[in-house]
């Protein structure tokens, strides 16, 4: 009987080793699995929304063995095409503009046909996007009323400079029949065309300061041109989306005030289905590495950080985001969407 235990005890340990060796394994995979990887969808290559996408997701990595998440930025066709993919499911965040971000939740302008966007969850809004005038200085124009009857060029078919031009010639009750002529100029081709005379002024959404505009207004006499208070009031009152903001004064070579005007916000969206820990993990680097994003990016400084939570966002904020912003002090504590 003694030599049968002995020899039981030996076949159990024999087959106890695989068993502690698979478990060493399990524990050595768990500590070493690739983390979960989560999409920002962005805009073309060139622009910032594809460099702050890559920035918000340089702060995700950098503590992604921690967390669990890395993040990757995509180059896409921008805000609608983002939203589009995200009703999808085909992606888990996105940067988009917040009146295209407005028009997804409420089902209007090209999301007519397929209704409002119930599952659409805000993140935070990164930086304003300034309704900017640019106009030759011989031209006559010193504030956006005077675009009447002048050559304007006011984007390309389908930009967002554009719909939003076409959303501000509705407030103001205008038609192509008050313009001289409306053009369809990209933002590269806009110096020679105002330098040569060839139109009177170009109208562009865009963050602060760009080298595209430093570059337009160093080719020639070019200035800078507010939009009227009262028009910007009108605007402000009726559309969530837009916000008042001046662009500072030294902004610009030769920029010696502010240009008052509105802007629109680049927000962060996703989706209510994206899951909880990927939202908070995201929110959490954005505010714990705001610094290093204003850093990044001049336009990345221009929110402050109660602005970041409220400009332009009118989708819901995703329930794991607005508790980290409650803990974190930022947002006083509410019901969770």
């Amino acid at each position: 009987m003694p030599a049968i235990a002995a020899r039981a005890r030996v076949l159990a340990r024999a087959l106890l080793i695989p068993v502690l060796a698979c478990c060493a394994l399990a524990a050595e995979g768990a500590e070493t699995a690739p983390p979960r990887l989560i999409t920002v969808l962005t805009g073309d290559r060139s622009g910032v929304y594809y460099y702050a996408g890559g920035t918000i997701c340089a702060l995700v990595n950098a503590h992604r063995w921690s967390h669990g998440v890395r993040c990757i930025a995509r180059q896409s066709g921008g805000s609608i095409e983002n939203l589009q993919k995200l009703r999808r499911g085909d992606a888990d965040f996105a940067i988009v503009q917040s009146d295209w971000q407005f028009h997804a939740v409420t089902g209007t302008a090209v999301f007519e046909g397929r209704g409002p966007d119930r599952s659409l969850r805000s993140v935070m809004a990164l930086y304003p996007e300034p309704f900017s005038i640019l106009a030759r200085g011989t031209s006559g124009i010193a504030r956006f009323s005077d675009l009447v009857g002048k050559r304007v060029s006011i984007g390309p078919a389908g930009s967002g400079g554009r719909a939003t031009m076409e959303t501000v010639m509705s407030e103001m009750g205008w038609t192509t029949a008050d313009f001289a002529y409306l053009a369809d100029l990209k933002a590269t081709d806009l110096a020679k065309a105002l330098c040569s005379g060839d139109i009177d002024a170009a109208v562009l959404v865009i963050a602060h300061p760009n080298l595209a505009v430093e570059d337009i207004l160093s080719s020639c006499d070019i200035v800078l041109v507010p939009v009227d208070r009262e028009i910007t009031d009108s605007l402000v009152a009726k559309r969530p989306f837009f916000f008042r903001y001046a662009i500072p004064s030294g902004t610009y070579p030769g920029q010696t005030s502010n240009v008052d005007t509105f802007a629109l916000s680049a927000t962060l969206v996703t989706t209510a289905q994206t899951p909880p820990a990927a939202v908070r993990t995201l929110a959490e680097a954005l505010v714990e590495g705001l610094p290093e994003f204003r850093a990044r990016h001049p336009s990345f400084a221009e929110l402050d950080t109660g602005q970041r939570l409220r400009e332009g966002l009118t989708a819901p904020l995703h329930g794991a985001a607005q508790r980290f912003y409650e803990e974190a002090g930022l947002l006083p504590k509410g019901p969770t969407p």
